[in-house]
Parts: C-alpha cells; sequence; structure tokens
C-alpha cells in the first residue's frame, strides 16, 4: 500500500471511531425507557447548589428583563403583559431599522 492509502484509511477509522463516541455519547444522556426520565451524570468532586427558597418573593430578586416568575397576581401579571409588550415594541422598532438599512439604495457618488 501506498502513503496515501495509509493515510486515507486512518482517516476513514478516526471519523468512523469519533462517529460512534459521538452516537454512544448522544444515547447516554437520553430518556431511560423504564422510568421516562432523562439521566443526569454524576457530580463527581462538584458541589451541589441549594435550591432557592420558596420565600424570596419578585420584590427581593429583581429580573433583568423586568418579568416576574411568582407573582401571579392579576397585578402582576398585567405588569408582566406591559413589560412584554414593551420589549415586544422595541424589536418592532429595532426590525423596522434593519429592513430600512437592508432596503437602503445606494447614493450617487459626485466627482470633485
Amino acid at each position: 500500500m501506498t502513503i496515501k492509502a495509509i493515510t486515507l484509511w486512518i482517516i476513514v477509522a478516526i471519523v468512523v471511531i469519533g462517529g460512534i463516541w459521538w452516537w454512544f455519547n448522544m444515547n447516554s444522556t437520553a430518556t431511560s425507557p423504564t422510568t421516562g426520565q432523562a439521566t443526569q451524570p454524576a457530580l463527581v468532586g462538584q458541589a451541589v447548589q441549594p435550591a432557592p427558597s420558596s420565600t424570596t418573593n419578585a420584590s427581593t430578586t429583581p429580573q433583568s428583563n423586568g418579568i416576574s416568575a411568582t407573582d401571579d397576581s392579576n397585578a402582576g401579571l398585567a405588569t408582566d403583559l406591559s413589560n412584554i409588550d414593551a420589549q415586544m415594541s422595541g424589536f418592532s422598532s429595532d426590525n423596522a431599522s434593519i429592513t430600512q438599512g437592508m432596503n437602503d439604495q445606494p447614493v450617487q457618488q459626485s466627482q470633485f
């Protein structure tokens, strides 16, 4: 065999082994057929963070987007809705600016 053929076989073998390794890793994180829940890898040498306390509320934990995940009262939902509307109108403004920029026509340059 020539050097080119040997190199080609090595590359093919590496690709096949990598594909098999990827396939087994994808299947190991899939849902378990007996429990129906996703399997989690073991946390070796890592500290487990405690779950957040149930006594915290939206007023003590500010959200960066202004939407409260814990306040389900009518007033809280109305506030969330107005915050979402404000964000959506901001997105609409950005979309209009992008569309205008994409549809911009070149300007004839004058020569001095």
